[in-house]
This record gives C-alpha cells, sequence and structure tokens, in this order.
C-alpha cells in the first residue's frame, strides 16, 4: 500500500536557499547568481508570503560558498527578500565538487531545523545538478528535483509538486516536509531587489565562517571517451515517389508498419 503523506498543523515555515555567484560573461568579469538559484529564492520568498498573508510566520535564509565577493549574492538575495545569509568563504582558487560543496552547507546549517531548503536544478558554469541531492541525502531530507510548481496550503506541513519529465510530461509528488527541492528555470518569474529591502540589506550582517585551505578539493577529471556509436544513418535516393518506396519498405521490414 502506498504511504499518504502525514499532515501537520505547521505555524512557522523556516526555508532555506542554497545560492552561488557565477560568472555571467566568459572572462569572469561580470560576477552574477546563478540564475536557477534566482527562481529558486523567488519560489521560497512567494511560500513565505503565502504564509505571512495567512498571518502565520515564515522566514527565508540563503547560503552561499566561495569567496569574499560571493557575498554580494547573498547581498541581493536580502534585496529580494531574504531575512539571514550565510557566507562560507573559501580561497579563491579553490573551486569544490558538489559533493565537498554540500558537505560544507550541510555542516554548515546543522541543527538549523529547516522546514524546506530549496536549490536551483543546477549551476550555469558547471551544470552537474548533484549539490541538491547529495545535500538532501546530507540532511536526511526528502528530495524532488526539477520541480516545476508548488502548492503548499499555509499552516500545512504537506507540500505538492510537479517535477518536469522528458517529453513534456510532469510528475505530480505530494511531500510531508521537511524536504528538499532543485527548480527549474520557468517556475516564476523572479523580482527585482526593491528599493526599501536594498535599504534594509545594508544593516543586515551576513554571518561568515571562513573554510580552511585545503578542505575544498577541485574536481579530477579521471578519463574522457568518445561515446559508443550505437546508430548508423541511412540516406534515401532516388525520386520522391523512390524515397516514400523505400521508406515504406524499409519501416515494415523492422515491424514498425
Amino acid at each position: 500500500m502506498i504511504g499518504v503523506p502525514l499532515c501537520v498543523y505547521n505555524p512557522f515555515m523556516k526555508i532555506l536557499v542554497c545560492i552561488k555567484q557565477v560568472s555571467e560573461t566568459v572572462g569572469g568579469i561580470t560576477q552574477v547568481m546563478n540564475r536557477f538559484d534566482e527562481y529558486a529564492l523567488e519560489e521560497a520568498i512567494r511560500i513565505k508570503e503565502r504564509f505571512m498573508a495567512a498571518g502565520l510566520d515564515a522566514v527565508v535564509h540563503v547560503i552561499t560558498l566561495g569567496p569574499e565577493q560571493a557575498a554580494a549574492v547573498v547581498k541581493r538575495a536580502f534585496g529580494m527578500g531574504a531575512d539571514k545569509g550565510w557566507h562560507l568563504v573559501t580561497d579563491p582558487n579553490q573551486n569544490g565538487s558538489s559533493a565537498v560543496t554540500a558537505g560544507l552547507m550541510a555542516g554548515a546549517v546543522k541543527g538549523g531545523a529547516y522546514d524546506l531548503v530549496v536549490t536551483g536544478i543546477m549551476s550555469q558554469d558547471r551544470m552537474e545538478g548533484q549539490t541538491g541531492p547529495i545535500l538532501a541525502e546530507l540532511m536526511g531530507l526528502a528530495c524532488a528535483t526539477g520541480v516545476v510548481a508548488t502548492s503548499l496550503v499555509p499552516g500545512s506541513s504537506c507540500l505538492t509538486v510537479e517535477r518536469e519529465l522528458e517529453k513534456g510530461a510532469r510528475e505530480s509528488l505530494s511531500i510531508t516536509l521537511p524536504a528538499l527541492l532543485t527548480v527549474q528555470a520557468g517556475i516564476n518569474t523572479p523580482r527585482y531587489p526593491s528599493l526599501s529591502n536594498v535599504l534594509k540589506a545594508s544593516k543586515k550582517t551576513i554571518q561568515t565562517l571562513v573554510v580552511p585551505g585545503g578542505t575544498v578539493d577541485t574536481q579530477t577529471t579521471v578519463r574522457l571517451e568518445a561515446p559508443l556509436k550505437s546508430r548508423a544513418g541511412r540516406v534515401l535516393g532516388g525520386t520522391l515517389d523512390d524515397k516514400a518506396l523505400a521508406l515504406f519498405t524499409l519501416l515494415r521490414e523492422r515491424g514498425i508498419l
């Protein structure tokens, strides 16, 4: 028998969003928030707003890992509506794997008792899509990836999400919080930081934790291999009638028609 999520009353929602600073240009001159993480942050803020509109409390915290300049994305998150931010400061030359990044973040927020953790589906620089699922495993959370829609009744611990599958199909899941979601681009339209929030952000303190040198190891490429050729194309020649007959014969021989 398939288990049914047990919903309990949850008057306070505590959300954590993982964000990353990436290079917007090839030369790395302009640094911005990873665009997938912008969608994650916007979704978290919308959930917070739904709770507050219902007379309940909710907070959104953010966490990032990177060199000192990465603090800029935390400030932008404040401008969008985040309440508190963590910055795990690393050496500029260190570029940790997804597993190491997730491990450091899990250690930093241990005991935070978050109801919901939200990340972008991937980072636009590495495009691995592994940090979120690994973080969920380390934190012992249920995990749904590629989320394109969420539905949560304020005060409930049960969350309904839709996942994007191949060929336009979607999968609907009911999850009992706490849980972690990785969200897909297009789930919403991220807001621009408001002037009032920007002014408030200047007064907020970013919680920093310096990561010891050598802790973040670079990911090593073991080997590269060319993909195996599994299919061969066939060009049909002749007139249009010849091509149509050849295609019909080929499809019939292979049992397609």
